[in-house]
């Protein structure tokens, strides 16, 4: 008889007993695992979720550029530029090299990461959820996990950033892999295991390449810190160990040297985000200076707190449909009892992914909630597995009596089942509901607008833009190679290249060249009242080019 890997905090395996074996339920094996501490049926149900995830996800992709960060995801990293702070150096390489993919146009391919990214995570979910269930029936697990698995799949958000290119892809992907990487170890230890510490400094590693990637991966750290402790109390003296770990952890960082080594190497990139040609510029960059004054409400992190939690329901509540966070509820209860350590390894890193989300002043900041949806999925699959070994045996021993042992197995599976079935809905529902919402298929908005406003624009036009629509333009501009007369001058490159001011930048090139801007909606009418402006109007729905006729009276 096959022993299950998944144990109590204890070390005992959870179910047994003499009761226990009487009413234990038929197991089915699936070939030996390749991935370790997952059993095979596990593994098996973790590729499955992940090829089903990936094929939702390729058919309501992007099929080409966006606005705002998807295009300066989708540009940078292909002409080996420099991002916005943080820089995002390990997105810049990895996206360097996909990039080269024979597979349609470069931002298609950009795209397809993020489609990538978040099928795996998927994938590691259901391997999270398996590591945390005690139940010891492996379909059970199995099937219980997979659920757990396209609830994040089909969750609001980490839909919406599957089918497009950005860094948060990459980042869940390695959040859901240290945090499994940091189970496995526990169960290494626990089971004395053969070098057990070799899944620590994989993580180390990870941790430090993710970090080369985007800064919210240090938030881990809040939960990681005591996890070490609570699996090996004394690793305070395997010194080797944390030497290792230390060092890894530094080799993952050093793909921050991308940033100066770039800056450095002519020619100059194309977008060359804040020069970092100096010390001084390389830190602004980094420590993203610029944006110091977002993280004003973390001086006082509990004012308006009820104001801050609600915009923070409100993000978390669109991701399980239904009762959802109550099932979730029943998971992180059922941990708590079960495995107090990973639920403070997990709890942890849910309360500083919130906070810190919550007192973070930006724009587009749901994204930034991803580690806790992930988590949440997770704890889901521990209720369902709960809930689904919970009903088998409660009927199982309410026909005792009244049915031969065949019988009772056969109703305790039917209950088991049933309790699966019903829990499925959670992932069929946010895919079947979301569908519609989250299929950008044909989403070509961004190309139209470029090419909308490069019918407007004479020959050598200077375009002032900001953000949210500069980075389509560069897009074309530096991998589709459009219109070179047209010099394209974002409110960032204002700053970088000397200007100043918008009215700056105005000035340098008025009378000498034809000037466009893109005004923004706390610009326009202060424009209009300095200078002599038409009107041109671009795609349908989207805000008009102002065309500086005269310098400012």
């Amino acid at each position: 008889m096959a022993v299950s890997i998944h144990r109590a905090s204890d070390g005992a395996v959870a179910g047994t007993g003499p009761r226990a074996r009487q009413l234990r339920l038929p197991r089915w094996r699936i070939g030996q695992s390749v991935i370790p501490y997952a059993s095979a049926e596990v593994a098996w149900t973790a590729a499955v979720v992940a090829l089903f995830a990936f094929g939702i996800y390729l058919r309501t992709l992007m099929p080409s550029i966006g606005f705002w960060d998807t295009a300066e995801a989708q540009t940078v990293p292909h002409t080996l530029s420099i991002f916005h702070p943080t820089g995002f150096p390990t997105y810049a390489m990895l996206g360097w090299l996909w990039s080269q993919l024979p597979i349609g146009e470069v931002a298609y391919r950009m795209n397809l990461l993020s489609a990538v990214c978040l099928s795996l995570a998927a994938g590691l979910v259901v391997l999270i959820a398996a590591q945390l269930m005690a139940e010891r029936h492996r379909l059970l697990v199995a099937v219980s996990a997979g659920i757990a698995g396209l609830a994040f799949a089909f969750a609001d958000e980490a839909w919406q950033n599957a089918v497009r290119a950005d860094v948060h892809a990459l980042h869940i992907f390695f959040a859901a892999l240290i945090i499994w990487l940091l189970l496995a170890w526990g169960s290494a230890e626990r089971s004395g295991a053969h070098r057990p510490g070799k899944w620590l400094l994989i993580a180390a590693l990870v941790f430090g390449i993710s970090m080369g990637n985007h800064p919210l991966t240090g938030l881990l750290a809040v939960g990681i810190a005591p996890w070490l402790f609570m699996v090996d109390p004394g690793i305070w003296r395997r010194w080797r160990l944390i030497a290792g770990c230390a060092g890894l952890l530094v080799v993952g960082l050093l793909t921050y040297l991308y940033i100066p080594i770039r800056a450095l190497t002519p020619p100059e990139p194309p977008l060359f985000y804040a020069r970092p040609t100096t010390l001084d510029r390389i830190k602004y960059l980094i420590f993203a200076e610029q944006f110091h004054g977002l993280f004003d409400n973390f001086q006082t992190p509990l004012d308006f707190f009820g104001f801050k939690w609600q915009k923070a329901e409100d993000v978390l509540g669109r991701q399980f449909i239904g009762p959802g966070w109550l099932v979730v509820a029943m998971g992180a209860a059922t941990l708590a009892v079960r495995r107090f350590g990973a639920f403070v390894f997990l709890g942890l890193i849910v309360v500083a992914n919130v906070f810190y989300s919550m007192n973070f002043q930006d724009g587009d900041i749901d994204r930034y909630y991803l580690t806790t949806v992930l988590v949440a999925a997770a704890l889901l699959g521990v209720a369902v597995a709960f809930l689904g070994a919970t009903c088998a045996r409660a009927v199982a021993e309410a026909s005792r009596r009244a049915t031969d042992i065949a019988g009772r197995r056969r109703m305790a599976t039917v209950a088991g089942a049933l309790v699966l079935a019903l829990a499925a809905i959670f992932p069929t529902a946010s895919l079947v509901t979301g569908y519609e919402r989250n299929d950008k298929s044909q989403d070509r908005d961004a190309d139209r607008w470029v090419q909308s406003v490069y019918e407007a624009l004479p020959q050598d036009a200077v375009i002032i833009s900001w953000w949210s629509y500069s980075t389509p333009l560069w897009y074309h501009r530096w991998v589709d190679g459009d219109r070179p007369d047209v010099k394209i001058i974002d409110e960032r490159n204002i700053l970088d290249d000397g200007y100043g001011t918008i009215d700056a930048a105005i000035a340098a090139f008025i009378g000498r060249r034809p000037v466009y801007v893109v005004p923004t909606a706390w610009e326009v009418d202060r424009l209009r009242l300095d200078y002599d402006t038409e009107d041109v109007d671009t795609l349908p729905g989207y805000t008009a080019l102002l065309h500086i006729q005269e310098p400012p009276s």
